[in-house]
């Protein structure tokens, strides 16, 4: 299977205070197939927001490049499609508008969205809502527009950095669900950063694991379950086997790194 997202030796540095770089990536590399839904995990501070952010072409890297689809990424572009942990909508648009927002930046009239708003509202599980602002709707509710708005611009790649994370813990699991559901209709290369472990092995065909600072991939585990998986696998051996593994993992990279830095 062809890669939609190649990552070749990417690497990070930030300024210490002092004005010394700090490494914050260490030559990553890892494919990712068209249509693959991926979670990276790891310790707080191993630079898994920093990762996707240089995917975006948001942040620039030092070293290292990134394809989308073959094309090297320099810049943020129509190719990628972000969903942040906060929703980050305009909150004098109204849902429908705000979807369409992308869209009318390329120039497309109103007219001519309307019927891609309509049907990503259907999608995302918020019809009759398209005229409400982002104060009238819930949390949950707004990430699900947030997610149509990415959608609406037919993104090679669909780029997510804890977009539950705010979210109560019902709320965020009925999300995992329904992300799971568009996902399926849409088949979207997914790149998704969480904490949650449990979210992780529940979303993913791959689980990544990263390491402490500077963050490297330490682990690449294939997710056995099949396709379509309900929340009730989470409560099954195999399921918290996995978990379990993965936490192990994680524990290691960061007794390690307490150990270096003592």
């Amino acid at each position: 299977m062809a890669a939609k997202l190649e990552v070749r030796n990417l690497s990070k540095y930030f300024l210490s205070r002092e004005g010394e770089p700090r490494k914050v990536l260490d030559s990553v590399s890892l494919d990712i197939a068209d249509n693959e839904f991926v979670c990276i995990v790891g310790a707080s501070g191993c630079g898994k927001t920093t990762f996707i952010r240089c995917i975006g072409g948001l942040i620039p890297a030092e070293e290292g490049q990134v394809r989308i689809a073959g094309r090297a990424v320099s810049a943020p572009g129509s190719d990628r499609g972000f969903v942040f942990q906060h929703d980050s909508l305009f909150p004098w648009r109204t849902v429908r508008d705000n979807i369409v927002f992308g869209l009318e930046v390329r120039g497309e009239s109103a007219a001519s969205t309307r019927p891609l708003a309509d049907a990503l509202i259907k999608l995302v599980g918020l019809s009759g809502f398209a005229d409400h602002y982002p104060s009238e709707l819930s949390g949950g509710m707004r990430q699900r527009v947030n997610l149509a708005r990415a959608l609406a611009i037919d993104p090679d790649v669909l780029l997510m950095d804890e977009p539950f994370a705010a979210l109560d813990a019902q709320t965020r699991e009925i999300m995992q669900r329904e992300l799971l559901k568009i996902w399926t209709e849409r088949r979207k290369t997914v790149l998704f950063i969480t904490h949650q472990i449990d979210e992780a092995v529940y979303l993913a065909d791959r689980v990544l694991v990263f390491s402490s600072r500077p963050g490297r991939l330490a682990a690449d585990i294939r997710i056995p379950f099949a396709r379509p998986r309900n929340l009730s696998i989470k409560r099954t051996p195999e399921f918290l086997a996995i978990v379990d593994d993965v936490w192990k993992l994680i524990e290691q990279e960061v007794v390690s790194a307490m150990q270096l830095a003592d």
